[in-house]
């Protein structure tokens, strides 16, 4: 009886412990931008003999995992035939799989700023400001140019927000110079020779990277021990707040992962990116080795092992395509209006995705996780089609289908309110220059939208709202 029990259970541990890892990897390759799918392959290639780029497969759109290519005559199908089958990316299993996800300093710095009591403008110069952080986390831009991209010109409350955002962390987080960096670390510590410490870093800190501590002492007149133990002090601070974080996508090239696009014949369409990304397959010498005897066990147990690997890896690139296709034809169809003629988002949550793709919420929002649609209306982050609740603004009474309370996030019209409340309401913008605000941003919008918009929204034109 116990053995038949044993016998029972044991099929379902074998399982488990194989279907694990496949799983995660499928969620692994799931989460991979574009870019980061072509770092993956190149990693995968050179540890993975087994595995070797197709080169009489050009890369092509995303054929989806039912196009993927048979191995004929193989004679490990009886190592393929059990993965056939026994994962996919809507298994509902996939949402108690744990997996670490490193954030990179975007996300983190987002959902800090989420949590603010913040104005929609507010939010707006922070998500800005946010976007424009280089690799070490230093600010790329002026507050000057914050101000003429959004259109405002209220430059005390880009300062306050970018204050906020550097209280953030990592410490030091959107600093515009090392010195401004140190200091804000500094101030957040509070050591006992804060002054001292902050005296040097603001007045002598070249000095302090020379070693030149006789010159500082010259100048401070501080004996060379205190300025020793400044400098220690000064040594453990982070010079680059970013450092921990993986890297952010560069603001000025995004490469999309999805295409939406438009011709006369098929009008709207969907396409995958493969920029980059070659077609795989299994090495056949390899593969053919495991049918020939002579084959030591250890030998084999390797192959057989890179074997699987190469199988799984290729099929979850397969299924992260098939998947964005599929998540991009829905917003297609859903948001065609937006697309064709630049109206209101229609509000969508990922529940309302997952099942018309007939995927789990997890599944989709891994998928749009870091990536990017290119639209005729410009390119967006795909999370920027789903809803934030995003209550009305206070002080401007909306049209009649945003009264219900909640808007789509980052609709068209959001937008325009929150340029005009951030406006300069001695000089207001037109509609012609809220027009080439979007024209900035690579959304292409009709000046007459615009106008349409604003009036329903109940906002005067800019020549009754100067003051």
């Amino acid at each position: 009886m116990l053995f038949a029990m044993q016998a029972q259970i044991l099929p379902q541990q074998i399982q488990k412990t194989v279907l694990a890892p496949v799983m995660q990897q499928s969620i692994e390759v799931l989460l991979l931008a574009v870019t980061e799918l072509n770092l993956s392959i190149e990693q995968e290639l050179q540890s993975n003999p087994l595995l070797e780029i197709n080169e009489e497969a050009p890369a092509a759109p995303d054929p989806g995992p039912e196009k993927a290519a048979p191995y004929d005559n193989d004679p490990l199908r009886f190592l393929r035939e059990p993965l056939q089958g026994q994962y996919s990316s809507d298994d509902e299993t996939l949402e108690d799989i744990p997996i670490k996800i490193e954030s990179s300093l975007e996300e983190s710095l987002l959902q800090q700023l989420r949590v603010e009591p913040l104005s929609p403008l507010e939010l707006r110069i922070g998500e800005y400001f946010i976007g424009n952080l280089d690799e070490d986390g230093y600010l790329k831009i002026t507050c000057e140019e914050v101000a003429a991209a959004l259109g405002t010109q209220d430059r005390d409350l880009i300062e306050r927000v970018l204050k906020i955002i550097q209280g953030f962390e990592p410490l030091g987080i959107a600093s515009r110079n090392l010195e401004e960096c140190l200091s804000i670390q500094l101030a957040a510590m509070r050591p006992a020779r804060h002054d001292i410490y902050l005296a040097i870093i603001t007045g002598h800190l070249q000095d302090l990277g020379h070693k030149r501590f006789h010159q500082i002492s010259k100048e401070t007149g501080l004996a060379l021990p205190e300025i020793k133990e400044a400098a220690n002090f000064i040594a453990g601070l982070e010079p680059k707040p970013a450092r921990n974080f993986r890297p952010i996508r560069s603001s000025i090239y995004i490469q999309p992962d999805v295409f939406i696009l438009k011709d006369e014949e098929r009008g709207y369409y969907v396409e995958v990116s493969r920029e980059g990304v070659p077609s795989l397959r299994v090495n056949a010498y390899y593969r053919n080795l495991l049918g020939r005897a002579g084959l030591s066990e250890k030998d084999r147990e390797f192959i057989q092992e890179k074997f699987r690997n190469a199988t799984n890896f290729i099929k979850s690139i397969e299924q992260r395509g098939h998947t964005l296709r599929r998540i991009a034809e829905y917003l297609l169809i859903k948001q065609m209006a937006f697309f064709d003629r630049g109206e209101d988002l229609v509000p969508l949550v990922l529940k309302d995705v997952a099942q018309a793709i007939s995927r789990n919420e997890s599944t989709v929002s891994r998928a749009i996780s870091n990536k990017y649609i290119d639209t005729p209306r410009g390119m967006f982050p795909m999370k920027f089609f789903f809803s934030q609740g995003i209550h009305q603004i206070r002080g401007l009474s909306a049209a009649s289908d945003d009264a219900q309370g909640s808007v789509a996030s980052r609709s068209v019209k959001d937008e325009i309110q929150n340029i005009i409340i951030g406006e300069d309401k001695t000089a207001p913008l037109s509609d012609q220059d809220i027009q080439h605000y979007f024209k900035r941003r690579n959304m292409q919008i009709a000046r007459r939208t615009i106008s349409k918009y604003r009036q329903g929204l109940r906002i005067l034109p800019s020549n009754l709202r100067k003051v």
